[in-house]
């Protein structure tokens, strides 16, 4: 939650949204991926990539290139200006980590850390109202 409240402020002045954020990240943790992967991803409607990655393309963000091995698909990559905004935001998130945590000593950070990995680990053992 706290990663949203900051993109969400990082993003206020700009024509992005946080879905736009989400699949830049996504294109620069998986360099050369398609619009389909970014689906698996991020599970964002094939539409609602498709558009974002249009205006990523049009502010210089990302770029997407026809597949040599598939011509239907495209490869997105992105770009200098995109990797310029990533590096940005990664900051404010370390920076902002740095004050949320800055009262806890090293022991209970990583207690914390052990305790939020079990929880984690037990979501994908809830059972949802379709199983």
């Amino acid at each position: 939650m706290q990663k949203k409240r900051i993109v969400r402020e990082y993003l206020k002045g700009t024509d992005l949204t946080m879905i736009d954020s989400m699949i830049m990240m996504s294109v620069n943790q998986h360099p050369d991926c398609n619009q389909e992967e970014i689906g698996d991803i991020t599970l964002f409607d094939g539409a609602i990539i498709a558009r974002s990655l249009k205006k990523l393309e049009l502010m210089d963000f990302v770029i997407r290139q026809v597949d040599p091995d598939n011509r239907r698909k495209k490869i997105v990559r992105i770009t200098t200006t995109g990797t310029a905004f990533i590096k940005k935001l990664k900051v404010d998130f370390k920076d902002s980590n740095e004050e949320i945590y800055s009262n806890l000593t090293d022991e209970e950070k990583n207690q914390l850390e052990h305790i939020l990995t079990k929880v984690y680990a037990n979501i994908d053992g809830v059972k949802t109202l379709n199983k």
